[in-house]
């Protein structure tokens, strides 16, 4: 990940020949038992991760398509619901270099890199395809370097403070949601302007009769909800939504069994630069009391337009 890792600086030989062989194409029980030992430690040392069979992928026609406003964000919100019916994640803004950890913050063309290669790697796991848009994030834009949430965050004012990348967006996207599969848009739940400028833009295609509103549901933004209730964003913009005759916001659960926690948690493990350890744990935690007597083991939430 762009780090040395302590007792794993220089491999011999044969370990960096069984680690080149660990590319996601072979089952575990084709590897010998001392390489299922040796992998077995490179994963608790966080150097891997398992990754279930490759299987052939849906039409692509038929399939969910996520849009995500940046690395990470589908397989946080929705991760558990991709692992089982695969799906097709839009990186809107995949540009992007923002990071707490200082090591990274010194070397932005590394993290802009490494944030795309832990993206390729989970949605691997998740057996995920990706798209990358290439629109750069908030956190890079003159506009946005000091100031990139906004309140109250089911506004679409800071949508239409930059036009220009709004309409760029929106324009950008209407062919890429073409389909009759689910379109998974993010509620904006936290206020983060990118998030609310993908659901705007998905609004906005659907306002303008672009985009069937039965295709279209909204995603609870991770971790965002952990900290603000995504049930009042969705209040607040369903309000507004009513008014413009989309019609209001109603939750649905989508059952998560204990498989699918299992590999959202392992696709998880591949965000190490902005995503800490105990962040993947209150994730599952919320997808967990989320489920409390629905009689499946966790979910994850989206809210759907309906009149």
């Amino acid at each position: 990940m762009g780090r040395q890792v302590e007792g794993h600086a220089h491999l011999p030989d044969r370990d960096a020949a069984l680690l080149s062989r660990c590319d996601g194409s072979r089952p575990l029980d084709g590897f010998c038992a001392a390489d299922r030992e040796t992998i077995a430690r490179w994963r608790r040392h966080g150097l891997l991760l398992m990754a279930p069979p490759l299987t052939p992928a849906p039409p692509a026609t038929g399939s969910a398509v996520i849009v995500s406003p940046h690395p990470d964000d589908a397989a946080l919100a929705l991760g558990a619901t991709v692992a089982r019916q695969s799906a097709r994640i839009l990186d809107v803004f995949s540009v992007e270099t923002w990071t707490k950890d200082p090591y990274y913050a010194e070397r932005p063309a590394l993290t802009r890199r490494l944030l795309l290669d832990e993206e390729r790697v989970a949605a691997r796991v998740l057996r995920a395809r990706v798209e990358l848009l290439g629109f750069v994030d908030a956190a890079d834009r003159d506009l946005r370097r000091d100031r990139f949430f906004t309140d109250p965050a089911w506004s679409d004012a800071s949508a239409r403070e930059e036009p220009r990348l709004f309409d760029a967006l929106t324009e950008r996207l209407a062919p890429l949601l073409d389909g009759p599969g689910p379109v998974y848009a993010p509620l904006g739940v936290g206020g983060h302007v990118d998030h609310v400028a993908c659901r705007e833009a998905v609004l906005e295609l659907a306002r303008t009769g672009r985009l069937d509103t039965a295709r279209v549901a909204f995603y609870e933004d991770q971790p965002y909800s952990l900290f603000s209730p995504a049930e009042e964003t969705a209040k607040n913009l369903g309000e507004r939504l009513a008014e413009q005759g989309l019609g209001a916001l109603r939750p649905e659960l989508l059952p998560v069994d204990d498989e699918a926690a299992l590999t959202k948690r392992e696709a998880l493990g591949a965000y190490r630069i902005q995503v800490r350890k105990g962040i993947v744990r209150r994730v599952h935690r919320h997808g967990v009391r989320l489920a409390e007597g629905a009689g499946f083991p966790a979910a994850e939430r989206i809210w759907l337009m309906r009149p």
